[in-house]
Parts: C-alpha cells; structure tokens; sequence
C-alpha cells in the first residue's frame, strides 16, 4: 500500500483527505505531533466518516530512550495518550523514533540507563499493539541503533534519514543502504520516502527532485518489499513546509513505475 503523511498544518481534514484519494494514496500516516491527542475531534471525525485505516506517527517530541527520569516518564504518558486515541480506529501501524538528546549517552553507565527506560516505553507500546492489532515500527535516524530494535518490534527504513546519515558519518549511503536491508530485511515493514539534496543534506523532497539513485530506489523496493510505503514530502526548501499537489502527483508517478 503506498500512503503519504498528513499532519495538523493539513486542517480542514475532510478536503485533505479527499485530494489524497484522488491523487491516488491508499492509506494515510497521521503525525501526532502537538495538539495532538487533545485536540483530536476533527481528524476522529474525518477518519470515522472516510472510514478508513489509518497509520500514526508518535510525536516527534517524546524522548524514550531519555535516561532521566522525570523526562522519560513525561515523554511515556504523552505516548500511552496517544495509544488510547488510536485505538479507537483499528490502526495500521504505529511508527515511532527512538531519542534522547542526552550528549552523555555515550558512556554505557548512562546508555542502560536509556536503554532501560526505552524498554518500559516498549512493553507498553507491545501491550497496546497486541491488545488492538497493530504493528509497532522503530523508524531510523541519528539515534537509531541495533540496542532498540527490541523482540516485537518491526522496522520503517527511511531511506532519506539513512542517506543523510551515512554522509554525515562520511559512509557510502549506496553500501549502507545494503548492509541495512541485509540486517533488517525481514523487519521492515513501512519504507518512508523522499529525496535528498547530498550538498544542502536537506530531505523530503520530492522523488526525482535530488541525487537520490532512483535505481537504487528500485533495488531496494523490489528486493525488500515494504508492505507500506509512506511518501514523505514536506519541507522542501527552509520555510517553505508544504509540497503541492502536483510535487506529490509526481512523486507518487515515479514511485508506481518502480512498483
């Protein structure tokens, strides 16, 4: 299924959702992010009048892996917020990111400490998983590491995250994309995609619109073969937040011809 992001700066919902269909989406991947749950009326509405099954993305502001206390549990009662207002509509899947902003995470006294605090947001993301019928996805990014891909847990490879990434670390992103697919394979489940500028690192562009090699693109589809595939394409140059229909249209064209 090939979906694409919706957010709150996509309000009215109903219109939203309706040019997404026309342009051909089949799912949507709501973002969480703040005043989400509080003021989730609209889009309970819209979701239960569509009547569809959507994805979620936690928000991007809960710390899981934080090693305080105080921040950590914060961060969890925003996620099991979360977790009871989506569960309301036989989710998809639940995607999530794994951080922490702690610049002493490097020494391992202080990484157990994360990586014990992760594992008690996990039991509760699983509990609510198994309870309702959804996956729960880890998505990759600067923080993302073998230590938080828990039993239970699925993966979404954002391959512009991982591009990105691999040029700041000074990797060959063609070689890590490889070596990810061959450790993750049969855990990935959701792909995020977009383009990247290499000389800006700016992502979520639209496909075709970057040095993204679109060949690789397509070995990676054909060899992995996510079930769901997000197109995430906002932010395009600074300031500028959204992508236009027709930026869309065409990512969602030169996605098809892959798939």
């Amino acid at each position: 299924m090939i979906g694409t992001s919706v957010w709150y700066g996509h309000r009215p919902f109903k219109e939203r959702f309706k040019k997404l269909i026309d342009l051909g989406f089949e799912y949507f991947e709501i973002s969480m992010d703040f005043p989400f749950p509080e003021e989730g009326i609209e889009i309970e509405k819209i979701i239960k009048e569509f009547n569809i099954r959507p994805a979620f993305h936690a928000p991007i502001e809960i710390l899981l892996a934080s090693p305080r206390n105080e921040i950590f549990d914060a961060s969890k009662n925003v996620l099991e917020k979360c977790l009871k207002f989506i569960e309301k509509f036989d989710p998809i899947y639940f995607n999530f990111h794994v951080s922490h902003l702690t610049p002493t995470f490097i020494f391992p006294e202080i990484r157990q400490k994360g990586l014990k605090n992760f594992e008690d947001a996990v039991k509760l993301l699983l509990s609510y998983s198994e309870e309702v019928g959804f996956e729960v996805c880890i998505e990759n990014d600067m923080f993302f590491s073998e230590d938080f891909v828990f039993e239970g847990l699925k993966v979404t490879l954002d391959v512009g995250h991982l591009v990105i990434d691999s040029k700041r670390r000074g990797e060959d992103y063609k070689s890590t994309l490889k070596n990810f697919c061959k450790k993750y394979g049969k855990k990935i489940l959701v792909s995020h995609l977009h383009d990247v500028d290499l000389e800006s690192s700016l992502d979520h562009l639209p496909l075709g619109d970057g040095d993204l090699d679109l060949k690789l693109l397509k070995w990676f589809l054909e060899r992995i073969k996510p079930k769901y595939i997000s197109l995430e394409i906002f932010w395009k140059v600074p300031y500028k937040i959204f992508a236009t229909d027709f930026e869309l249209e065409k990512s969602l064209k030169v996605l098809k011809s892959f798939c």
